[in-house]
């Protein structure tokens, strides 16, 4: 085989590192400190070290060679209620889903919105929403 060869990238990795940026531009305070991260840290009983906590992660990936990747990117959010947890989880699926400049992240769909529950480990309100997240795959 000649030529550059197509690398799939973490997806995961695209989506933390976009929502971390966009979640540090807003100004509601349900956003106010939150970490992101592809962890949920060493937190009591496996639970997120601090609140609020956004946890990304991968549920589902294929690849269309030799361009395309489709992942469906979970979002878990710890927050200090059931209603900022709800909120927190909305606004990243939100901003998400929102068209983007172009780059690896091509677009984001909506598959479920945020529900909201209560992590049984560790008693703290989260939700939990999902999206599909195609990205580019760039060549070496």
């Amino acid at each position: 085989m000649t030529g550059p060869v197509p690398v799939p990238v973490d997806v995961a990795g695209l989506v933390v590192r976009r929502l971390r940026g966009l979640l540090a531009g807003q100004s509601l305070a349900v956003a106010e400190r939150v970490q992101v991260s592809t962890e949920t840290g060493a937190g009591p009983d496996g639970g997120p070290p601090s609140l609020p906590w956004l946890l990304v992660a991968e549920d589902g990936h294929t690849w269309t060679w030799p361009a395309v990747q489709r992942a469906v990117i979970r979002l878990t959010v710890w927050h200090h209620s059931p209603h900022t947890s709800k909120a927190l989880a909305g606004l990243a699926l939100g901003l998400l889903c929102a068209p983007a400049p172009p780059g690896l992240i091509i677009r984001a769909e909506p598959i479920t919105a945020p529900l909201a529950g209560i992590d049984p480990h560790t008693a703290a309100p989260l939700a939990t929403c999902a999206a599909a997240v195609f990205a580019r795959t760039p060549t070496i």
